[in-house]
C-alpha cells in the first residue's frame, strides 16, 4: 500500500445544514477516496435534523474527520469561510453535503494538479435529479470551461470564472487563497460568484480533467439555490461587492471592466422580475450598482463610455424602483 507521507495532505471541506437524507452517501463517497492522505472537515451549521448526530458517529469511527459545530445558523458563506480557516492541507476541495463524488475524484484532480503545477484543477460533473432519479452530464445543459490552455489576460480569466462558477467542483491550492486573502461574502447567495472571479484572477495555472467525477443533486427544495429571487438579489449584492474589490485590488483592464459593467447591469435588470420584502433594500443596492458603473467609465472605450455616462446621469434623475427598467432601456 502507498505510504501517506509520499502525498501532500488534502483538505476536503463539507458545509452541512439539514442534509440528513443525503449525508451518509456523501460521507461514504469521501471516505472511500483512493487518495491516501486526506483530512475531512465537516461543519454543521446548526442543523435541526439528525445531521450532527450522523457527523458525530462518523467522526468517532474515522480519525480523518474533524467536526465543527456552530450553535447558530449563519448560512453557507459563513460556513465556507469558517472551513477555510481550519485548512491544514496543501490543497482543498469543497464537497456539498447533498452531493456525491467518484472514489477517484481527489486522486485524479491531484494527479493533474501535480503534473501541471495548476493552482485550480477542475473536472466535469453529472446532474442527479432527485425527483425522478435521472442523470445527465453537465455539458448537456450548461456551457463549461474546457479550454486546454490556461486563461492569461484578465478578460480570459473572467470568462473562465463565469464558465466555471461552481466552487464545489475543483481542487484549489491553499496558498492561493491565503496569499490573496480570498473569502466568501457573508449572508449572500449565491455565495461563490465574487470568490470565483477573484480566484481566477490570481491563479497562475488552471487545469482540466475531462472526466465526470462529481455528482450534483438537483430538485432539492431545501437547497438555498432553489430560491431564484433570493439568488438574483444575492448576485446583485455580489457584483456590487466585487466592483469595489476589483478597484481596491487594482485589477484593471478595459475589456475586463466593460464585461464587469455588463454583468452588474444584468443583475440590476433581473430585479424587476421578483418581489422582495422591504428589508432587502433592493432599490439602494441597484443605486449602489449604478454608482459602481460610474466609477468604471474611465476604463471603457469611447462608445460605451458615452452610453454608460448617459445611463448614470439618468439614474440620478429617477426613483430607485425605476433603476431596473432604466438598465433595460439602455441595454
Amino acid at each position: 500500500m502507498r505510504q501517506n507521507n509520499c502525498f501532500p495532505l488534502i483538505s476536503v471541506l463539507i458545509p452541512v445544514y439539514n442534509a440528513e437524507l443525503f449525508l451518509v452517501e456523501c460521507l461514504d463517497g469521501i471516505l472511500s477516496q483512493t487518495y491516501p492522505n486526506l483530512e475531512i472537515i465537516c461543519l454543521d451549521d446548526a442543523s435541526t435534523d439528525g445531521s450532527f448526530r450522523l457527523l458525530t458517529d462518523y467522526a468517532a469511527k474515522d480519525p480523518r474527520i474533524k467536526l465543527i459545530k456552530q450553535e447558530q445558523h449563519h448560512g453557507i458563506a459563513v460556513a465556507r469561510n469558517t472551513l477555510l480557516r481550519h485548512i491544514s492541507g496543501e490543497y482543498f476541495a469543497f464537497v456539498d453535503a447533498d452531493d456525491l463524488i467518484d472514489p477517484a475524484y481527489v486522486e485524479h484532480l491531484y494527479q493533474t494538479a501535480s503534473r501541471t503545477g495548476a493552482d485550480i484543477t477542475r473536472c466535469l460533473y453529472n446532474l442527479l435529479d432527485i425527483r425522478d432519479g435521472s442523470v445527465q452530464p453537465c455539458e448537456t445543459l450548461y456551457r463549461e470551461f474546457v479550454a486546454p490552455v490556461s486563461p492569461v489576460t484578465p478578460g480570459q480569466r473572467l470568462q473562465a470564472a463565469l464558465d466555471d462558477s461552481q466552487v464545489w467542483l475543483k481542487l484549489i491550492k491553499t496558498s492561493l487563497i491565503k496569499e490573496h486573502h480570498l473569502s466568501f461574502i457573508p449572508h449572500v447567495l449565491p455565495e461563490d460568484i465574487s470568490f470565483e472571479i477573484l480566484l481566477y484572477q490570481y491563479a497562475n495555472q488552471v487545469a482540466f480533467v475531462n472526466e465526470h467525477l462529481y455528482m450534483y443533486r438537483i430538485g432539492n427544495l431545501n437547497s438555498a439555490s432553489s430560491n431564484r429571487g433570493l439568488c438574483a438579489f444575492g448576485t446583485l449584492e455580489a457584483m456590487v461587492f466585487l466592483c469595489g474589490e476589483l478597484v481596491r485590488r487594482n485589477l484593471v483592464e478595459q475589456n475586463f471592466y466593460e464585461k464587469i459593467i455588463s454583468l452588474t447591469l444584468h443583475a440590476v435588470r433581473r430585479m424587476r422580475k421578483y418581489s422582495f420584502p422591504p428589508d432587502y433594500f433592493v432599490g439602494q443596492t441597484c443605486r449602489d450598482a449604478f454608482d459602481m458603473v460610474e466609477k468604471f467609465l474611465g476604463y471603457c472605450g469611447p462608445f460605451k463610455r458615452g452610453k454608460y455616462r448617459l445611463m448614470c446621469w439618468l439614474a440620478h434623475k429617477v426613483n430607485d424602483d425605476q433603476l431596473p427598467y432604466l438598465a433595460c432601456l439602455m441595454r
